[in-house]
């Protein structure tokens, strides 16, 4: 693995880019993404993360204070009743001002329920009170087998701990106003005799005080993340009958579908002031996450957090912070912003 990159995020727009900041999907959810860093190279990660992959060369830390004042605007402009759900393309538990981070955004009007994505295993018990103190909501547990030796396995590194996982996890329960939630991913040939097991885990411990125990997520293959070899995933159709016959084996209620247990409303998304096809001059900042893609922000901008977009570059050739680039859009998706260096400006 080549050095990489780290990027510590604070002046530039926190919209428009996976790597971090936030993403709207057009409903009370917001996404806050502090850090793309991870201590784990998990099989299946639909991102690519951690410490052993050789396709990222350089990762983020947003500076608190820059997320909070934009995160702000885009609270208020959702209208209140706003969760907001702290995870990324790493894991939200190493970012050094988390407790402070969760203590900021329990203070801005809206915000409703704070709920946050981790696997816990990096984390002491004096942390998870400190962040219920500071307001988290509810934890969403990344847990994908019971078994020490598979959990390891899935999860690339030999000093995970699915044990040290769970008892955080109790520990919370038992000692917090924080609620948890496990959400395994499914990976077909690899856990699947693990699932049954967590849902029995999960409704003996007592997850889910407030919202359903267990979430389980279908393994879907990313063009930038990790297909494990020999996985093949299943359509939706199986995904659905395989967790009615889970249903049946545990007793816990797994189906989601027809209901809306998490609240989740559409509500309008933020402006999308730049569109695919459209060409727009842009500066580099620097690497993006993966391997020829770089940061960059327009030349001309508004000075409006909720209308300043980063945008992840593709470039063939070699691009340096500093240098202005033609470039056109190529992806917009819920301000997700993918662009295509035409033109270097030397």
């Amino acid at each position: 693995m080549g050095k990489r990159e780290v990027y510590f995020i604070e002046d530039l727009p926190q919209i428009g880019t996976r790597y971090y900041g936030i993403v709207d999907q057009g409903t009370n959810i917001v996404e806050v993404r502090p850090t793309s860093l991870c201590p784990l190279n998990c099989a299946f990660c639909s991102v690519a993360a951690g410490p052993y992959e050789g396709r990222r060369w350089a990762e983020f830390v947003v500076k608190r204070e820059a997320l909070i004042e934009s995160l702000s605007r885009v609270v208020k402009f959702k209208g209140g009743g706003v969760e907001v759900h702290i995870d990324g393309m790493g894991e939200p538990a190493v970012y050094p001002e988390l407790v402070d981070l969760v203590q900021d955004i329990s203070a801005i009007p809206g915000v409703k329920t704070i709920s946050m994505q981790s696997r816990l295993f990096t984390l002491r018990e004096r942390t998870l009170e400190e962040l219920a103190e500071a307001g988290l909501s509810r934890v969403n547990l990344s847990l994908d087998a019971m078994n020490s030796e598979v959990a390891r396995k899935l999860a690339g590194v030999d000093y995970y701990s699915a044990e040290r996982a769970r008892s955080l996890a109790e520990y919370a329960l038992a000692n917090t106003r924080m609620d948890v939630i496990v959400s395994p991913v499914w990976v077909p040939g690899l856990n699947d005799d693990e699932i049954p097991e967590i849902i029995k885990w999960a409704s003996s411990a007592g997850l889910g005080k407030r919202w359903p125990p267990v979430l389980i997520q279908k393994y879907i293959p990313h063009k930038r993340g990790r297909s494990p070899r020999g996985v093949k995933p299943v359509g939706w159709g199986h995904f659905w009958r395989k967790l009615r016959e889970w249903e049946r084996q545990t007793g816990v209620k797994l189906d989601w579908r027809g209901e809306n247990p998490f609240g989740i409303e559409e509500r309008a998304p933020l402006p999308k002031p730049l569109a695919a096809g459209r060409r727009v001059k842009v500066r580099v900042i620097g690497r993006g996450i993966f391997r020829g893609e770089y940061l960059g922000v327009p030349v001309n901008t508004s000075g409006d957090p909720l209308l300043d977009r980063a945008i992840t570059l593709l470039s063939e050739r070699s691009l340096e912070p500093g240098v202005e680039v033609l470039a056109r859009i190529i992806e917009d998706e819920n301000n997700i912003l993918l662009a295509r260096a035409e033109l270097v400006f030397l």
